[in-house]
């Protein structure tokens, strides 16, 4: 009686023995985990971006406010309040559309190295954007505008047509003049990540694209202790 020898590959399926799986599965595994983790951290990254430009722009709304209220106290008409709002809020208005960019500083262009020496150089002197500039001398001729027509020839941002300041005044016990006022300032901001309605309250008027801050500011109105005018 002869017994035929059995090959290697014949015993281990006899005896069932587990496949270990390849390199290449291997690899195709840790690929697709690794494409997983970055669009988590990419999502993180996006999600804390954006949460960092939303709470920075509801400070500078709760500035325009107070500079709003702070206008309307003294006695200025509401065109005032509404520039006071506005260039308050430059810092959360976006691109300026007038005047256009006017480039880096004349001191930073013609400087020629590498970045670590450019940044050297601009902590050791006190250069100053042109577009810095430009803007602190626009503000006031700005301020002293007749209307909104002739304020755009002057200086305009992108995010101040989605800008509106909303003005109350409470009168006093014998209903003749205001004794407190409020001030709310509100602002559509773009969204980094498209987003449905899934807040509630002041994130509720979010339209997956834009989202609606405001901020207000309450003052004690003092204009009717000297002022008998309270014409708009």
């Amino acid at each position: 009686m002869t017994v035929k020898a059995q090959t290697p590959h014949r015993l281990a399926r006899a005896l069932a023995l587990p496949r270990t799986p390849s390199a290449r599965s291997r690899g195709g595994q840790a690929m697709v985990e690794s494409v997983f983790v970055m669009i988590l951290a990419c999502l993180v990254f996006f999600a804390l971006f954006q949460y960092a430009d939303l709470f920075t722009a509801k400070v500078v709304l709760s500035h325009a406010a107070a500079r709003a209220a702070r206008s309307r106290a003294v006695g200025f008409n509401r065109w005032m309040v509404e520039k006071s709002a506005r260039a308050a809020a430059i810092p959360a208005s976006g691109r300026r559309l007038t005047p256009p960019a006017a480039g880096p500083s004349a001191a930073m262009s013609v400087f020629r190295g590498r970045p670590g020496e450019a940044w050297d150089a601009a902590l050791r002197h006190n250069f100053r954007a042109r577009s810095v500039a430009l803007e602190s001398s626009r503000v006031p001729d700005y301020m002293d505008s007749l209307n909104g027509p002739t304020s755009r020839n002057i200086l305009d941002y992108e995010r101040w047509d989605a800008l509106a300041v909303e003005l109350t005044e409470s009168l006093n016990i014998d209903g003749a003049a205001p004794a407190g006022l409020s001030v709310t300032v509100r602002q559509r901001h773009p969204l980094l990540l498209s987003l449905a309605r899934l807040f509630e309250g002041e994130m509720q008027d979010a339209d997956g694209e834009r989202l609606s801050l405001k901020s207000s500011f309450h003052i004690e109105s003092h204009y009717p202790l000297y002022m008998e005018d309270m014409n708009w």
